[in-house]
């Protein structure tokens, strides 16, 4: 069994500390360093539009200043993670009032990025209208934060959308796509107890379908164990835990030279920005790393 050594964990904080992003840092200083949440608000409060709504190349891989579900479900991760404030449940209130906006009846939810998308460097995949056949992205996710602050903000949609997103993934989604999984994933975590059964059976076969359970099998961009269980405490734990040790052997393994994990895509366009973005991804992408063997206790013993 493989920890992350005292070089590695070094390497890790040089990398965060001096090559992150300004919001990574920040992040990596509240999560490791009892740094202080006020400055993670306010390096996220930085991607923040006048609509509620999160943009500005929050999401790497889309440069777009608009506002975008895509950004603000990713605004809505890491505010979850902080502590209760005044400035974060205004955040919150924000960032769900852009969805209720937001809103397209003709769709039954949101759309994942917005028309000015196609105007800005952004990787070859974010077109409009992307994932309009996979309805759980960004429909399931955007309903789980509903879900999570429905004292905060509520919202006369919200049973309806919760029984829309159970009806669709039992009769029409075709489980095969891992984005539209991971927002499921998140779903499955705020469902009580009869809707989670009633989704379990097929969730079970939309995680076979997407994750392999042999390494040899992963070709290039895919879904792996650890995201479907980053901690002992996830839902699906049991599914992977003889897979988890090696695993994790495998993510020490993959840090590179400069302390960081590096993305395994690129955009196929816009080269110049995309080196900027790869940089950006190394950060989010080392911080998950770090948070995932913290999980697990294979950080190096203190």
């Amino acid at each position: 069994m493989k920890y992350l050594d005292q070089s590695g964990l070094e390497t890790a904080r040089q990398f965060m500390k001096h090559r992150a992003r300004p919001l990574e840092q920040a992040i990596y200083e509240y999560a490791f360093e009892s740094g202080s949440d006020e400055k993670v608000l306010k390096e996220l409060s930085a991607f923040q539009n006048p609509d509620g709504g999160f943009g500005h190349g929050l999401e790497p891989d889309l440069r777009c200043k608009e506002s975008s579900a895509l950004a603000t479900t990713r605004a809505l991760e890491i505010v979850g993670r902080m502590p209760l404030s005044d400035e974060r449940a205004g955040m919150i209130r924000k960032a769900l009032t852009y969805f209720v906006h937001s809103y397209r009846e003709d769709r039954r939810g949101w759309d994942i990025i917005p028309p000015e998308a196609e105007s800005a460097p952004r990787a070859v995949w974010w077109k409009y209208g992307v994932f309009a056949e996979n309805w759980g992205n960004p429909n399931a996710q955007i309903i789980a934060f509903f879900l999570d602050h429905r004292m905060l903000v509520p919202y006369e949609k919200l049973d309806d959308l919760v029984q829309s997103a159970i009806d669709y993934f039992l009769n029409e989604c075709d489980v095969e796509e891992m984005h539209e999984l991971f927002c499921y994933l998140q779903l499955m975590e705020r469902l009580d107890e009869s809707q989670q059964a009633l989704l379990d059976g097929k969730m079970l076969r939309f995680l076979d379908n997407c994750i392999p359970s042999d390494p040899q099998q992963r070709e290039g961009y895919g879904a792996e164990p650890l995201q479907a269980a980053d901690s002992p405490t996830s839902r699906y734990y049991p599914k992977y835990a003889s897979l988890i040790p090696d695993e994790l052997d495998r993510l020490i393994g993959k840090q590179g030279e400069d302390g960081a994990w590096a993305p395994n895509w690129t955009w196929y366009q816009y080269e110049e920005e995309w080196q900027q973005a790869k940089e950006e991804w190394k950060g989010i992408l080392t911080l998950q790393s770090l948070r995932t063997l913290q999980n697990y206790d294979r950080l190096f013993p203190i």
